[in-house]
C-alpha cells in the first residue's frame, strides 16, 4: 500500500510558487530560458488551464532602483490589457520587490517558435512568409498604437501554431510604454536584431520595425546568424549594428519586392515606415498573376518548377473516371496533418472546367474518409455520388502511400486504426514488405496501370 501511494503521489507536479491571489501556481518544470529570465509551466486553478509563468530577474540585469521597478510594473500592467489575435495573451503581472523579480503570467503557447519552425521545414511556400509578415505587422501595429515598444522582436519571440498557421508575438519582458512623442533609452534586446539608434540612446516604436526587418531576412534566407561571416568576436556585432552595416545575407535575396521590403524596414529611423504603412507595401499585396514562388534555403525559384517540388514533398497522381479527370496532390503538412489538393477537370459545352479545393486531413481524428469527403469536399465542389466514391478511394490509397513513405510517423498515427478495415501500422501488423505495400492488391482497384498515372520527378 505504501509503495502504491508513493507511486501515485509522484505523478503530481511539484508546486513551487503561487501568485498573490492564489489563482495561479508555478510548477517545477522549466519550459524556456533566456539570458535574464526563466519560463515555467503553471496552472490556472480558477479556469482549469495551463499557463506560462515567466520570471525576469532584475537584480541580475538592470540594477533598477525602486522608482524604475515601479515604472516597469506599470508597463506590465498595460500588457495585461492587450487583447489581439497576434499577441500572446498576458493574464497578469506583478513585481516582487523582495526578490527583485517581475512575474508575468501568459497563455501557454505549446507550438514552436518561428525560428524552430523554419528550421524544421526545409521548404515553405513564399505566400506563407507573406502571411507571417502580415500577422506580425498587425500585432506590432496594435502594440505601437497603444504606446508599447516590444524591444526584443526576433524569431525566438514569435510563436506559431502549426495547425492553423497563426503567429503571435510573445515575451514582453523588456517592453516599454511611451507617451506620444516620447523616446525610450537604454540598450535592450538581442544584438543582431537591434536598431542602430538603440546604441545612441533615444528610440521609439520604429526600433521594432528594424528588428522585424531582420526577422523577414531570416525567413527568406534561412540565415540565422546574420553577422557570423562579418564578425569574429561578439563585440564586433555591436559595432556593425551601431554603424548601420547591413548583413551580407541581404545580397542573396533575389526577389526585388522582397529585398526592397526588407530594406525599407532597415532604413534610418527618420525614414523608416510604421507597421501600418508596411501593411500596404507591394510585397504584401495579393498576387495578381497565377504564378507564385517557392522558397528554398537561400533563393526563390519560379512556379514553373512548383509541381516538381510538390512531387518531392508528397504524391501527385491523376485518374480518369467517365468524362472527368481527377488530379490529386497529397503531402504531409505537419506531424499527423495531411494536405489534400484535389482538382476535378471536365468539359462543359466544349470548354474545359477545372474545379479545385484544398483541405487538411488529420490522421489522428478523421477516422472515416468517406464522411470526410462528404463533409469537406463534396459540398464545396458539388460531387455526384459516383464522384464521391471515386474520390474517397483515390484519397484513401494516396494517403496510405504518403504515410508509408514518411521517414517519421507519429506514434499516435502508428497506433491508430484510421481507415475502416485496416490493420494498425505498429507492432506485428507492420511486417509487410515495401513491395507488398506498393502492390495493386494493397492499393485497390484504382491502382491499375491503365487508369492511374503517377508523376515522379
Amino acid at each position: 500500500m505504501a509503495s502504491s501511494s508513493s507511486s501515485s503521489s509522484s505523478t503530481f507536479k511539484q508546486i513551487i510558487k503561487r501568485d498573490p491571489t492564489g489563482q495561479y501556481v508555478m510548477y517545477n518544470e522549466v519550459i524556456g530560458r533566456g539570458q535574464y529570465k526563466e519560463v515555467y509551466k503553471g496552472f490556472d486553478s480558477v479556469n482549469g488551464t495551463e499557463i506560462a509563468w515567466c520570471v525576469i530577474f532584475l537584480q541580475n540585469t538592470f540594477g533598477l532602483s525602486g522608482i524604475d521597478l515601479t515604472y516597469v510594473c506599470t508597463e506590465n500592467i498595460l500588457l495585461k490589457r492587450m487583447d489581439h489575435e497576434n499577441i500572446v495573451k498576458c493574464h497578469t503581472s506583478w513585481i516582487d520587490y523582495r526578490e527583485r523579480s517581475i512575474y508575468i503570467i501568459t497563455e501557454l503557447f505549446t507550438s514552436l517558435s518561428l525560428r524552430r519552425y523554419i528550421k524544421n521545414h526545409t521548404l515553405v511556400d513564399f505566400k506563407v512568409v507573406k502571411s507571417w509578415c502580415i500577422q506580425i505587422l498587425k500585432g506590432l501595429d496594435y502594440l505601437h498604437s497603444r504606446g508599447i515598444v516590444h524591444r526584443d522582436i526576433k524569431l525566438d519571440n514569435i510563436f506559431i501554431s502549426g495547425n492553423s498557421g497563426t503567429v503571435k508575438i510573445g515575451d514582453f519582458g523588456v517592453a516599454v510604454y511611451l507617451k506620444p512623442g516620447e523616446f525610450a533609452g537604454g540598450i535592450v534586446g538581442t544584438p543582431q536584431y537591434m536598431a542602430p539608434e538603440l546604441y545612441h540612446g533615444l528610440y521609439n516604436q520604429l526600433a521594432d520595425i528594424h528588428s522585424f526587418g531582420m526577422c523577414v531576412l531570416q525567413m527568406i534566407t534561412r540565415v540565422f546568424n546574420l553577422y557570423l561571416d562579418q564578425s569574429i568576436y561578439r563585440h564586433s556585432v555591436y559595432y556593425l549594428v551601431k554603424t548601420g552595416v547591413k548583413p551580407t545575407a541581404l545580397n542573396t535575396v533575389t526577389d526585388p519586392q522582397a529585398k526592397q521590403f526588407i530594406e525599407r524596414c532597415l532604413l534610418p529611423a527618420a525614414s523608416r515606415p510604421s507597421a501600418k504603412e508596411l501593411l500596404n507595401d507591394p510585397f504584401l499585396a495579393p498576387s495578381v498573376s497565377a504564378t507564385s514562388t517557392v522558397r528554398t534555403n537561400s533563393c526563390l525559384i519560379p512556379c514553373s518548377v512548383r509541381d516538381r517540388v510538390d512531387g518531392l514533398l508528397g504524391v501527385v497522381k491523376e485518374v480518369e473516371f467517365g468524362d472527368k479527370k481527377f488530379k490529386l496532390l497529397v503531402k504531409m503538412k505537419d506531424a499527423g496533418i495531411v494536405r489534400i489538393e484535389l482538382s476535378v477537370i471536365y468539359s462543359v459545352e466544349g470548354k474545359e472546367v477545372d474545379v479545385k479545393t484544398e483541405v487538411d486531413f488529420s490522421l489522428e481524428t478523421d477516422n472515416n474518409i468517406h464522411q470526410f469527403v462528404m463533409k469537406n469536399i463534396a459540398t464545396k465542389i458539388k460531387l455526384s455520388t459516383e464522384d464521391v466514391a471515386v474520390v474517397t478511394e483515390f484519397i484513401d490509397e494516396v494517403i496510405k502511400e504518403v504515410v508509408y513513405n514518411q521517414d517519421f510517423i507519429p506514434n499516435k498515427v502508428l497506433n491508430a486504426r484510421h481507415w475502416h478495415g485496416e490493420r494498425s501500422l505498429s507492432g506485428d501488423d507492420n511486417k509487410t514488405t515495401k513491395n507488398e505495400r506498393s502492390s495493386p492488391r494493397v492499393w485497390g482497384r484504382l491502382m491499375m496501370p491503365n487508369r492511374l498515372r503517377t508523376f515522379s520527378f
